[in-house]
């Protein structure tokens, strides 16, 4: 929203907070891995690592290992020990990040795997993690052994990889004693909590929230809730707030992950804002006034974040063509290659280049409506003429293409094609619940409020052991095929 500037950091909060809770379990599900390459028939025990008192070996059905690890602070004793002791003579790691362009084999490949032991070793995590889904600065650890080969030379052999997808997460690949590759997936369970974070702004309102326990992501969707009946730029101090969301904690208290925001809300020029988070019965999920009218309108006044609002709507001096002329859109001054959302539903009209404007997006919407996004840096992919988009959804990214003196977003509404100021525009609601569907709304509506009433201050401290379960499923895969785990 126009002044409002929210960092998406919370995915790199996310992963400082549980890299202990989760790496290890990555590293001891690899060092179980080798370990069975030699099992030929030994207890399961004779297969775990040694971890401390808190980690308990089972025998699941079908007779695989199963660990139930009560924390990660034993684990991480564990790390030297992965890949270097008993079954692994001699193991090295190496750790690499994944360059834009590059697939999952080229990755393998570059680090030293081979073409072939790349393919297996992918074709194991098919059925956890297929190829298609790596993306550019994702981190791997790719370990390699020494071993003999028939002449009795030492060569270095491709023994496994071992990587975190998200944050509750660590799969895990290693060589099994006939060449082939086992894939394993350990998952972090995390309790989950309703947190209440309320006070009154003193400088902004990011800052007030990111005090009181909110993070940038919950701060970020609070934005694009309220941004439909707030202009930020009057926000002031003593405005209140109000807002109440899931958590996911570790063992320390500390927030791994957030989730949903389920109520809202907001106290400062105009009415005051209540909005309760709610799934229609065909699966429709939106925020609602306590009378069930949804906060959502037909269009965002600003279809971009962390934004500044450059030049108004209206006659202006034009910086270029040095003359007075109709401004017929807002500009929001914002750094090259910032996201820019549609405005509303619609379908897009066309996405090309088109003269002073440069890079262009138009968008026509229900009710006679069309926007415009002007002097874009680039399209998001798949947007073209005859796309079907929703509103927040990624259409492009911010440039000075076209006639523009620097990067930024020319955004204008026309309405039965005459320009209007999209920061003053009146515009419809969107859904408003039957009288059929009121009564599903009231009972929700009513148990959110019970919530908020006995949920926590999102910045107190709690403290509790999540329980990391390094589930039994296991995947293999040979030359270019792999195999579906049973559980």
């Amino acid at each position: 929203m126009s002044g409002f500037d929210v960092r998406l950091a919370d995915a790199y909060r996310s992963r400082a907070l549980t890299f202990f809770s989760t790496v290890g379990v990555g590293l001891a599900l690899v060092f179980v891995l080798v370990f069975n390459r030699g099992d030929t028939g030994t207890d399961a025990e004779a297969a775990a690592p040694s971890t401390g008192p808190q980690a308990e070996s089972v025998l699941a059905e079908g007779g695989e290992p199963e660990f139930l690890l009560r924390t990660g602070r034993d684990l991480i004793r564990a790390e030297h020990a992965v890949f270097t002791t008993l079954a692994a003579p001699s193991v090295e790691s190496d750790r690499v990040r994944v360059r834009s362009g590059q697939t999952f084999a080229s990755v393998l490949d570059d680090a030293g795997a081979g073409r072939v032991e790349a393919a297996r070793a992918i074709a194991a995590l098919e059925s956890y993690f297929p190829a298609r889904q790596l993306r550019a600065g994702q981190e791997l650890n790719v370990y390699f052994e020494t071993v003999a080969d028939e002449t009795g030379e030492e060569v270095r052999q491709f023994a496994g990889l071992s990587f975190r997808p998200d944050v509750e997460r660590t799969l895990t690949v290693a060589r099994t004693a006939d060449g082939q590759f086992r894939a394993r997936e350990a998952t972090v369970e995390f309790e989950r909590q309703m947190v209440r974070a309320q006070g009154a702004i003193t400088t902004s309102l990011y800052e007030a929230a990111l005090d009181l326990g909110a993070t940038d992501k919950i701060i970020y969707d609070l934005a694009n809730v309220l941004g439909f009946a707030v202009d930020f730029r009057t926000v002031q101090e003593g405005d209140t707030f109000d807002i109440v969301f899931e958590r996911f904690v570790n063992a320390r208290g500390e927030t791994a992950r957030t989730g949903e925001i389920v109520y809202i809300a907001f106290d400062g020029r105009g009415d005051p804002l209540e909005y309760f988070r709610y799934t229609t019965p065909d699966g429709e999920v939106g925020y609602y006034t306590g009378e069930g009218e949804s906060a959502q309108r037909l269009l965002m006044k600003t279809p971009i974040n962390g934004a500044r609002l450059s030049s108004h709507f209206g006659r202006r001096f034009h910086p270029i063509l040095q003359t007075s002329r109709p401004h017929n859109g807002t500009d929001f001054a914002a750094p090259t290659g910032t996201p820019i959302m549609a405005a509303g539903n619609g379908i897009v009209e066309r996405a090309d280049r088109y003269g002073s404007f440069g890079n262009y997006i138009r968008i026509r919407h229900a009710n006679g409506y069309k926007t415009a996004y002007a002097h874009l840096n680039g399209f998001a992919r798949g947007i073209r003429a005859g796309t079907r988009v929703t509103q927040g959804q990624t259409i492009g990214y911010v440039g000075t293409t076209g006639r523009s003196t620097g990067p930024h977003l020319h955004y204008e509404v026309h309405l039965n094609g005459r320009p209007v100021n999209p920061m003053s525009l009146e515009l419809p609601t969107g859904r408003r619940l039957t009288e059929a569907e009121l009564p599903l709304f009231i009972a929700e509506r009513d148990r959110i409020a019970a919530v908020r009433d006995g949920a926590p201050a999102a910045s107190d401290p709690i403290e509790r052991e999540p329980v990391l379960v390094a589930q039994n499923r296991a995947g293999s895969g040979g030359a270019g095929r792999g195999e579906t785990p049973s559980d």
